[in-house]
């Protein structure tokens, strides 16, 4: 049972309101069409905020109090926006947050829970709105601050899908695709090039159509399975190279020696590669 007595622990930011605790059951209403896609992400990430019910007797704070060290979950995408509040309640973390989860919206999936000390997480997330909004997320983490108080916080993640330059585009005038896998692999040949006409322009449509990637690489990701995709003219001059997935899932593409931004693949490119090309390769 949660403890409905409050009392101010050391580091907290000074307390605004306790509110009465709420069943929330109705499911969360639908993103504003409009607006860029930036945009869109900071009015989501209020809505989704606002969804969150604090337990009975929670104090929400002014400010972000000083919390015992340790790690956050986090979004980890360079295209995103965060929006967080912060409850004092008297109750240990691991009871708190299974009451969250009684009482949360149904519109929410339960995506992971991170289990302490010193605090404890669960993330929910919301369906992805697609090529707008590709991540949707809360992650309520409750932090044991001593003296049987917890702070709770409540923090909205949306990720939201910048565009693609117009000028990050595999030209038309491509005639044959180089296509080599990655290392010595079992089965395969050293490299493949393909002519035919219609599976080039399936190719080509295939990375053109690729998001950009909003991997935030400066955190550590494990590599890829790596697939090199050369087009090239009917001189059979280099245009664009396309390879990955490599670290953090992109692939890294170059037109006419030039890097452009990386692009995020779907799970199953590699498999769409080989299905296109009509190759017989083993994934591993």
């Amino acid at each position: 049972m949660l403890a409905t007595a409050c009392a101010c622990c050391a580091g907290c930011a000074a307390p605004v309101k306790a509110l009465p605790a709420t069943r929330s059951s109705a499911r969360l209403t639908g993103v504003a069409a409009s607006g860029t896609p930036k945009q869109r992400a900071a009015a989501d990430a209020r809505v989704i905020l606002s969804s969150f019910v604090p337990p009975p007797g929670a104090i929400r704070l002014a400010k972000k109090p000083q919390l015992p060290a340790g790690g956050t979950m986090g979004m980890d995408s360079t295209a995103q926006v965060d929006v967080a509040d912060y409850w004092r309640i008297a109750g240990q973390p691991t009871a708190l947050l299974a009451w969250e989860q009684a009482h949360i919206s149904r519109s929410y999936s339960r995506q992971d829970v991170l289990m302490g000390p010193v605090s404890w997480d669960t993330v929910y997330s919301l369906p992805a709105i697609p090529g707008v909004l590709p991540r949707r997320e809360m992650n309520v983490q409750a932090y044991d601050v001593g003296g049987g108080m917890s702070v709770i916080m409540a923090d909205a993640m949306v990720s939201w899908q910048p565009p693609r330059p117009a000028t990050e585009v595999i030209p038309a005038s491509v005639r044959m695709v180089t296509i080599v896998g990655p290392g010595l692999w079992h089965g395969k040949p050293e490299r493949v090039t393909i002519r035919s006409a219609s599976v080039v322009r399936q190719l080509v449509a295939l990375i053109n159509g690729l998001p950009v990637s909003t991997a935030n690489e400066t955190i550590p990701c494990p590599g890829g399975f790596v697939f090199t995709l050369t087009f090239s003219a009917s001189g059979g001059q280099p245009v664009a190279v396309a390879s990955g997935p490599a670290a953090c899932g992109v692939i890294y593409l170059t037109l006419h020696g030039q890097d452009e931004p990386d692009l995020q693949p779907a799970g199953s490119y590699l498999a769409t590669v080989l299905k296109i090309a009509g190759l017989h390769w083993q994934l591993p």
